[in-house]
Formats: structure tokens, C-alpha cells, sequence
């Protein structure tokens, strides 16, 4: 009976910290939100992502039956394939072909390459807050290495399995996810405000308090009376 009683005058001191610092949650919350809000619609820009799929595979000449040795083979050769992608030498010669002058390190930060599991595909994306550059950076990366690879392995057969298009919608920012995330942070961090205000503050609001914290009975209170 203790236990619960205790839990009832918890929660009741809780809810009255909160419609007491109502104000101050709904101003931190609001302007958390709005805040997020205007960063994602009018500061930060939007990303655009293109993207190409390559199959690697037998040399056309090649019998084009696979057997297990020949998968298992292939699907070991993605990771040189995707390393290779990413090197400065073959970013910056596609880079010159296409005719961008990019640095070599801004198109390798929002390169990626994904080896599609259990596939001898590889995906290659491309992130820009140009749609059209997107495409042609893809592009040109796609043709390179189609080069590049008849080097390395003079009797494999690459071929682009999905053709580039130029994106229509961007990727980032996920306005409405950014706006909820903040929504929710404002409203952590201004009842985590409370609290804290609720438990440096010491003083007694009321006699029932005075003899929970104390344990002895109030005599008497002295009212508040206006003076005119």
C-alpha cells in the first residue's frame, strides 16, 4: 500500500512539474522542430543519387555454361572489381573523359560501390546535388572501368546491365524524418529541462510537502494578503 501510494504522489509531482514548465517544453519543442524545418527545406541542399548495375561474367567467346568452380570464381573476384572502381587513377582518367573538373577526392567520398549478394552484379552510385552531373560522372566511371577490367582480366566480359538515368527526386535530406527526429529531441530535452529545474529546486511549494520532507505536522500558514 506504501509502495503504490508512493508511486501515485511520483507520478502526481511529475505531472505538476510538467503543467507547471508547460510553456517552456512547447517553446523548446516547437523551435527544435521549426529549426530542423527550415534547415531541411531552405539550407541544406539536395542530393542527388544515380546509379548503374554491371554484370561480370564469361568472355562472350567462352563456353557460356557455369559451373560451380566458374560462379564461385567470379563472385570472388567482386571485391577486386569494387576496389578497382574506387582508385584516384581510374576516377581521374573518367573525370577527363567526361570532361567535369571534379577533385578525384569529393567523387570518391560520394562514390559507392555494392556488391549485390550472391550475384556477379555490382552496383555503382553516385551522389551529386546535380542530377545531370550524377549521370555523367556514373557514366563516365562505367565506361573506364569496363576498360580498366579488360586489362586486369584480359578474358572476363563486362557489361552494364542497367543504364544510367538521370534522378528526378532527391535522396537527402529525408525532410519529414529530419523533422520528426528533431520534434522528438525538442521534446526529450525540454522534459529533461524540467527535471532538472524540478530537482535544484529545493524551496517548499506546499504544506504537504513541508511534512512528507520533514515528517512533522505544519501548525498553522500565514496567508498571502495583498496590501493596499
Amino acid at each position: 500500500m506504501n509502495e503504490m501510494e508512493e508511486q501515485v504522489i511520483s507520478l502526481s509531482e511529475i505531472f505538476e512539474a510538467i503543467k507547471k514548465r508547460w510553456i517552456m517544453i512547447v517553446a523548446i519543442t516547437l523551435s527544435a522542430t521549426l529549426i530542423s524545418g527550415i534547415l531541411s527545406f531552405f539550407v541544406i541542399k539536395p542530393k542527388y543519387e544515380a546509379n548503374t548495375k554491371v554484370f561480370i561474367g564469361k568472355e562472350e567467346g567462352e563456353n557460356k555454361a557455369y559451373n560451380q568452380g566458374d560462379v564461385i570464381m567470379y563472385q570472388q573476384l567482386m571485391k577486386t572489381y569494387s576496389e578497382t572502381i574506387k582508385t584516384k587513377d581510374l576516377i581521374s582518367k573518367a573525370l577527363k573523359e567526361v570532361g567535369l573538373k571534379l577533385k578525384v577526392e569529393d567523387v570518391l567520398r560520394n562514390l559507392t560501390v555494392v556488391t549485390v549478394a550472391d550475384t556477379q552484379i555490382l552496383e555503382v552510385k553516385y551522389k551529386s546535388n546535380s542530377p545531370q552531373e550524377a549521370k555523367v560522372v556514373i557514366e563516365g566511371i562505367s565506361d573506364e572501368f569496363i576498360k580498366t577490367s579488360k586489362e586486369l582480366v584480359p578474358n572476363g566480359n563486362i557489361q552494364i546491365i542497367e543504364a544510367v538515368e538521370v534522378p528526378e527526386k532527391p535522396v537527402s535530406p529525408n525532410k519529414k524524418m529530419n523533422i520528426a527526429i528533431a520534434f522528438l529531441l525538442g521534446l526529450m530535452v525540454s522534459l529533461g529541462l524540467v527535471f532538472l529545474l524540478e530537482y535544484l529546486d529545493n524551496t517548499y511549494k506546499n504544506k504537504e510537502q513541508l511534512e512528507k520532507e520533514l515528517d512533522i505536522p505544519v501548525l498553522g500558514v500565514i496567508p498571502d494578503v495583498d496590501i493596499l
